[in-house]
């Protein structure tokens, strides 16, 4: 395997700037009669596949996979061209300047979101919906053109995709990945935005050598070895986030067998009882599924079991899902017009089993 040219001043900068990408589709896909595996019929592990090997997802939905002619993909980035090695590449993702067609599109139908024409208004809140979480960024960007019928139809349309977002995030499903202005490489270190020089591929496949535009190319990938490590991550718990309304979302994947080590620390006043709380919760105001009130509690998933975390907990996740914590509170009490302040801050750790 070469080694990379980067420079250590570049690099030292370019991890500085790091930009962390949002979760990418790596949904499977029917391959094309163009898609090719590294070789033969047979799986390969990771260290099998060969150091050039790449798989193109195209915007048709077809994917072509192959051994590429080149060993370093260039980028133009901020801090000059940077060489990146295909074999330390693990995504790849143009960015929305490679597409000025779709650039246009999107502009042209968020400005028809207030056109006269009924119709022509609800075509292109159905296209901008159907476009989903890719154009996310874009439309938290734009801005509207004053008119109430457009900032209404923008404000629904940003809803729609931001519950795209957490229902695949709940479900732990792949997503798709909001297009930025810049192309995107990513590897098992850092990520690097700017502009990728090559403009095409040549592929050698089972099928002979093709040709791949970058315009073509909605995101490739290929697999790398990656270390795993643990997640850690404060959060703050408000002082309402009981489990029948909105708990906490931590935001953390957890993958069953994975440990969950928390420890929380905050009070939280019951203004209508002249009381206060910790973690531990209190044990004279009821309980909430055989937890005492006001005990900080956890959930994995939209329907996993409620567990006592309290001041402290450790623990190994029975199944995977995203990682929620809340506030136990007897039923009768959430209804009512009462009022609760302060909150609880959580310090999460997430260790895989075989994380270093």
């Amino acid at each position: 395997m070469k080694v990379s040219p980067i420079k250590p001043h570049k690099f030292i900068a370019l991890t500085i700037i790091t930009c962390m990408l949002l979760a990418a589709n790596t949904g499977t896909a029917q391959e094309s009669a163009a898609t090719a595996s590294p070789s033969g019929n047979q799986a390969k592990t990771i260290d099998e596949v060969p150091d050039n090997f790449i798989r193109f997802h195209m915007w048709d939905g077809s994917i072509v996979a192959g051994l590429v002619t080149i060993d370093f993909i260039s980028i133009n980035t901020e801090f000059g061209v940077l060489e990146v090695p295909v074999a330390r590449i693990k995504k790849l993702f143009p960015g929305l300047n490679s597409f000025p067609e779709l650039d246009k599109k999107i502009k042209m139908l968020i400005a028809q979101l207030s056109d006269k024409d009924f119709a022509m208004r609800e075509t292109a809140h159905r296209e901008l919906t159907n476009m989903g979480l890719q154009i996310r960024e874009q439309l938290q960007d734009a801005n509207s053109d004053g008119s109430a019928e457009q900032k209404k139809r923008l404000s629904e349309i940003r809803q729609a995709i931001e519950e795209e977002f957490e229902d695949a995030e709940e479900n732990g499903e792949s997503s798709e990945r909001a297009l930025i202005r810049g192309d995107s490489i990513e590897t098992p270190e850092f990520n690097i935005v700017g502009k990728i020089l090559q403009k095409t591929f040549t592929v050698n496949s089972k099928f002979g050598q093709l040709t791949v535009e970058l315009s073509d190319v909605k995101m490739a990938d290929r697999p790398v070895q990656e270390k795993k490590s643990a997640t850690k991550k404060t959060v703050k718990i408000a002082s309402d986030a009981f489990f029948q309304r909105t708990p906490a979302n931590t935001r953390i994947r957890v993958t069953k067998g994975d440990k969950i080590s928390i420890k929380a620390d905050g009070v939280v006043q019951w203004t209508n009882w002249s009381t206060s709380s910790t973690p531990d919760g209190l044990t004279n105001q009821g309980q909430f599924q055989g937890i005492q009130s006001g005990t900080l509690c956890a959930r994995i998933g939209s329907s996993g079991k409620i567990f006592k975390v309290g001041k402290e907990h450790t623990g190994v996740a029975k199944q995977s899902g995203t990682l929620y914590l809340g506030i136990a509170i007897q039923d009768s009490y959430v209804q009512q017009n009462y009022r609760w302040t302060g909150n609880y801050d959580a310090k999460v750790r997430v260790t895989p089993p075989d994380a270093e």
